[in-house]
């Protein structure tokens, strides 16, 4: 009998308005003291669009009102016993006060520049080209060291 691997789905949101995505400085793991977009675990017997709006509610006060799933990342860490299947979203529609939460500071900042930001994380800058660029869903897969070190990336066809 085969073992499978044991799956954790997690969801991400890119929030952009004006030429801007808001960002999160994480004050928790992963990402610690980085810069990324919000997002995070799928609870179980909650939808991907219903995760992705909660964690956006939790971590930035702003309420979705549409999503557009923009890629699927699975996601190998070196050491670990389980794998990621992270989803990516794009929203432009939200309303309410951003407010920072126990997960991180936020800031809005200019999508060119979010690239080049120092304490970026390098999963932001190697996904946010295929989530603001593409006019179809992206497949990729990453591999990481035990650190959280990307060694392969590979966007599928």
């Amino acid at each position: 009998m085969k073992d499978y691997a044991y799956n954790v789905a997690v969801v991400f949101c890119y929030l952009v308005k004006e030429g801007k995505v808001l960002l999160i400085k994480r004050e928790k793991p992963p990402a610690y003291r980085q810069y990324t977009i919000v997002g995070g675990k799928k609870e179980p017997g909650e939808d991907l669009y219903a995760a992705c709006k909660r964690e956006v509610f939790e971590e930035t006060g702003l309420t979705v009102e549409s999503l557009r799933l923009r890629g699927i990342v699975s996601q190998f860490a070196e050491g670990y016993a389980f794998e990621v299947t992270a989803y990516y979203f794009l929203s432009d529609s939200f309303s309410g006060e951003v407010t920072a939460s126990a997960e991180g500071s936020l800031e809005w900042c200019d999508i060119e520049d979010s690239v080049c930001k120092e304490g970026i994380s390098e999963y932001f800058v190697r996904i946010t080209p295929l989530v603001l660029s593409r006019e179809h869903v992206f497949l990729a897969s990453i591999r990481s060291d035990r650190k959280g070190r990307i060694q392969e990336f590979e966007v599928h066809p």
